[in-house]
């Protein structure tokens, strides 16, 4: 067994507070659950407070279109600014290009799943 970090914990305690929003626990157990998951030393005492959990969101569910749309938003936006941008400044090397690969890195998940 690996020991967790910081990262492992608040990943954890993020999949609580989204439990806890959907209504599978209440606020006493969240606290509890946090207590442990801050306590944990090891990945099977961190899963043994979050397996319980069920799944992080599906990539199908309603708050997944919301973020599609934000993740094309902002890549459109940011990618308009920069080229705009580098059109002004006298154009030269396309800088703009690391803004649209940054930019369109969450769109890659709908080919990921």
């Amino acid at each position: 067994m690996t020991r967790v970090g910081d990262l492992e914990r608040e990943a954890a305690r993020a999949r609580l507070v989204e439990a806890y929003a959907a209504g599978r626990i209440d606020a006493p157990e969240l606290d509890s659950r946090a207590e442990a998951v801050w306590g944990a030393a090891r990945t099977a005492d961190l899963a043994a407070v979050v397996d319980d959990l069920g799944e992080e969101e599906p990539v199908s569910s309603p708050g997944a279109g919301r973020r599609f749309v934000r993740d094309v938003l902002v890549f459109l936006i940011c990618g308009a600014i920069a080229v705009v941008a580098w059109h002004v400044t006298g154009r030269g090397f396309f800088w703009p290009v690391w803004v649209l690969v940054y930019t369109g890195l969450p769109l890659l998940r709908l080919w990921r799943d």
